[in-house]
């Protein structure tokens, strides 16, 4: 994983369509950048020396591909950026913007977040094969479940391994692994 963006990335990030197909979901994923001020000032500058460089090619796409590209940029530039203080989560973030592309696989419901009823968009985790969408399924993406210390731990892994199962882990016991830190009470 890279720690910020290269020069230029800010444009690049836009790339909404590959080989003339829209994504299954219609959400894109990004690795957040880690940025001061500065730091963000100085790819911000290379973004514009690389739009003034590109400036015959772009012109060739045509006002509207180059208003969405800005606008798919900066938006990004928003969304996935951080302060370097956050470095270590080494975070990505899935955009998902249906004011402006609706998907008809991601669902839209009310949950109650820390009290607060709020829209949540929920993200399947299956494949979509027959629209290239694919490796998204429970299996497929992950990797194991750390129960970290707590008093239920045994209630827990019981629970994971019913869950990994239900979502065809096979062998859910080898993704489960259980915390040997003690737990601290206060």
């Amino acid at each position: 994983a890279r720690d910020e963006p290269q020069r230029g990335q800010l444009l690049t990030v836009a790339i909404r369509e590959r080989n003339g197909t829209r994504p299954a979901l219609k959400a894109y994923s990004s690795p957040v950048a880690y940025l001061d001020q500065g730091r963000f000032e100085e790819i911000f500058s290379d973004t514009v020396d690389v739009l003034l460089y590109e400036a015959e090619f772009i012109k060739s796409l045509g006002s509207q591909a180059l208003l969405d590209g800005l606008f798919y940029a900066f938006k990004f530039a928003v969304l996935c950026t951080k302060h370097p203080g956050f470095r270590e989560e080494r975070e990505w973030r899935i955009i998902y913007s249906p004011d402006f592309e609706l998907s008809s696989h991601i669902k839209m419901d009310i949950e109650i977040v820390r009290g607060v009823p709020q829209q949540v968009c929920k993200i399947p985790l299956s494949n979509i094969p027959d629209e290239g969408l694919e490796g998204v399924d429970i299996p497929s993406l992950l990797d194991r479940v750390i129960i970290g210390p707590t008093d239920n731990q045994l209630p827990m892994l019981h629970a994971f391994r019913t869950i990994l199962a239900d979502c065809g882990i096979e062998d859910p016991d080898s993704k489960i692994f259980v915390s040997s830190i003690p737990l601290r009470h206060r």
